[in-house]
């Protein structure tokens, strides 16, 4: 009887073990994918204004006319 219950315990703790890695897996898959995201965008940003300078006005600008 002992054993059953102590068997019965490991089951539980390990369903809750494989829940948590299921959950840990989610969240870094999708964070995964939003990085992916936001790279792939920064680089469409980039072709779209390929010029370093363009960077920097907006901050030159700010400090030159806050």
């Amino acid at each position: 009887m002992n054993k059953k219950t102590d068997n019965e315990n490991s089951t539980k703790e390990f369903q809750e073990i494989l829940i948590l890695l299921k959950k840990a897996l989610t969240f870094y898959v999708i964070e995964g994918q939003d990085r992916m995201i936001e790279n792939e965008e920064y680089e469409l940003y980039k072709e779209q204004y390929p010029f370093v300078e363009y960077y920097y006005f907006k901050e030159d600008f700010k400090c030159e006319w806050g």
